[in-house]
C-alpha cells in the first residue's frame, strides 16, 4: 500500500529540482490564460526538472514535454508538495 502526502500551498518559485507538484491554483489573472494554453493547469501533476543557477527559468514536465516559466511567473502558482 503506498500512501500520498500533499503539503498544502507552497509557491512553485519556492520549490526544488525533483520534487513532484499538483498544481492547486493559478493567482495572477492576466497570465493564467497563457499557462492554461501551454497545459499549466490546476490539479496537473508535474514535476520540476531543472532551475538555472540563478533560480530563472524552472523547467516543469508537462505530460512529456518540457515547459519553462520565468521564477515572476511561478511566484504566482500555488501548488502542493506530493511525497509517498
Amino acid at each position: 500500500m503506498t500512501l500520498i502526502f500533499e503539503v498544502m500551498n507552497v509557491r512553485l518559485s519556492d520549490c526544488k529540482i525533483g520534487e513532484e507538484l499538483k498544481v492547486n491554483k493559478i493567482e495572477d489573472g492576466d497570465i493564467a490564460p497563457k499557462l492554461i494554453e501551454m497545459g499549466l493547469t490546476e490539479n496537473l501533476i508535474t514535476k520540476i526538472i531543472f532551475i538555472a543557477p540563478l533560480g530563472d527559468p524552472i523547467a516543469l514536465d508537462i505530460n512529456g514535454f518540457v515547459l519553462s516559466i520565468r521564477k515572476s511567473e511561478a511566484k504566482h502558482i500555488l501548488v502542493n508538495k506530493i511525497s509517498s
